[in-house]
């Protein structure tokens, strides 16, 4: 099936979300590596010095967990338990991978919500962590919203196309499109 421009601006921006996310870990993983050096230093940790790598790890990795689902997604690399789905018919195959797209996006949806009520409540209380941190937690809260919001529209885009492809009767674009990636299939 040939990409159209929506899939492939969708694909791209996913990509470059998972990229983004494979930054923040290893800048995560760099943080940690510096505080751990700067501890065992002779004399411990130089006075006035604080990485807070504790916290920001906690908020990086769950921004780029968010952000990364929506790679994930548009790869098809989401673990799926497949028994007896290889055994299926293609089009029953092809109507249970619309119906797992639309459980994906309902859930992408309710979590993105949720994501965002939390950032909000955080933000009209002023919540801040329980640190020596003192970054106001709607900060990296809407950040994970934002990764979350980003997913939701593309499963939600995603589950559309799925469902035109499938009233059209295009069964195989609907497989190849969303279904589970076989070995030596290829993506």
């Amino acid at each position: 099936m040939t990409p159209t421009r929506l899939d492939r601006i969708v694909g791209t921006l996913s990509r470059w979300s998972a990229r983004l996310g494979g930054a923040v870990v290893l800048a995560c993983a760099l943080l940690v590596a510096a505080e751990v050096i700067l501890r065992n230093l002779p004399g411990g940790m130089p006075e006035g010095i604080r990485l807070h790598s504790f916290d920001l790890t906690n908020y990086g990795y769950a921004a780029a967990v968010a952000f990364g689902f929506s790679y994930a997604l548009t790869e098809r690399a989401h673990i799926r338990i497949d028994v007896l789905y290889a055994l299926m018919p293609l089009a029953l195959r092809a109507i249970l991978d619309v119906f797992a797209l639309v459980c994906l996006a309902a859930t992408a949806a309710t979590m993105a919500w949720y994501a965002w009520d939390v950032a909000m409540r955080s933000a009209a209380m002023g919540a801040m962590p329980n640190s020596t941190l003192r970054l106001p937690l709607a900060i990296p809260q809407s950040i994970w919203a934002a990764g979350l919001t980003w997913f939701a529209i593309v499963a939600t885009l995603l589950t559309v196309q799925a469902l035109v492809q499938l009233a059209r009767g295009r069964i195989r674009q609907v497989h190849e499109s969303t279904g589970v990636v076989r070995e030596g299939e290829g993506l």
